[in-house]
């Protein structure tokens, strides 16, 4: 019988502490009942928190020195600079494609594309598919590269100017903001676009190269070059349209301009130096 009872010792003290247990938690249940139904508790309402105040002040400080930078020339001259800023710009442009088009004199993107096309020319008959696709890979690696660079800093502009859009309150600077934000996402996205285009187009050079005996793989390396010189063409151009939120409509007409200088010097031929040293010069 006492090992009856030793047996049934621990299944008691079982029993006990549940019991105990059960009438802790509902006399603590009963009090924060009784404590919500006092008439001497208080709701305590928790505020939402406020914006900060210097992240405010810094989106006002840039949006009025952009204003100030608009208003500090009337209208018709902010049109008259912008206008004559892309008038630079894409005339310029016009003028180059129509030289290439019409004219005997090989400007430097028809070099570079010349020479691209010669290298796969080379690369098939001397069967350096090696050599080939190594090159294929640094220059694929270089505009990937870029690409994400250029995406990167949209991405950042774009943060930065949908806040300061967000803020303001006067229609017209909402939609001077839109234009300007609109022209430079236009800008970067061809220009990473382009890049682009070009690592797809040697991904399939680099598999046509060893089965493919005619001309394709050379007429695509040479779609490469353009692609390559288009998308620093469309990067280089996003400076303007950059240039025109961060100093306003003169400052716009000044990058066009030494833009219109800058792409003159790179756009010509090597001076002094024949096709065949030029290609010699792996340029």
């Amino acid at each position: 019988g006492s090992m009856h009872l030793i047996l049934k010792i621990p299944f008691l003290f079982s029993v006990a502490s549940i019991f105990l247990g059960s009438t802790k938690a509902f006399s603590s249940s009963s009090g924060i009942k009784q404590l919500r139904q006092s008439p001497h508790c208080r709701r305590i309402i928790v505020p939402s928190p406020s914006p900060d105040p210097a992240s405010f002040a810094s989106k006002e400080r840039d949006r009025s020195a952009t204003t100030q930078l608009n208003a500090s020339l009337s209208p018709a001259v902010n049109v008259a600079l912008i206008s004559s800023s892309i008038a630079i710009l894409s005339g310029y442009h016009i003028n180059l494609l129509q030289k290439e088009l019409n004219s005997e004199t090989k400007t430097w993107r028809q070099y570079q594309a010349d020479t691209r096309e010669e290298w796969s020319r080379h690369v098939r008959e001397t069967e350096g598919w090696l050599y080939g696709i190594q090159s294929m890979r640094n220059a694929m690696t270089a505009q990937t590269f870029l690409a994400s660079t250029v995406l990167s800093l949209l991405t950042l502009i774009t943060g930065r100017m949908w806040d300061i859009l967000r803020t303001t309150t006067n229609q017209w600077e909402s939609r001077l903001l839109t234009v300007q934000l609109a022209s430079i996402s236009m800008t970067m996205l061809f220009s990473a676009y382009q890049f682009l285009q070009g690592v797809r187009l040697m991904t399939h050079a680099g598999f046509m190269f060893p089965v493919v005996k005619d001309t394709s793989v050379d007429i695509i390396m040479r779609k490469t070059q353009n692609c390559q010189w288009l998308g620093l063409r469309w990067m280089y151009i996003s400076l303007a349209p950059i240039s025109w939120v961060v100093g306003g409509s003169r400052a716009f007409f000044a990058v066009a301009c030494l833009l219109f200088q800058f792409f003159r010097s790179i756009d010509k031929k090597p001076e002094g130096v024949s096709y065949a040293d030029f290609q010699g010069m792996n340029i």
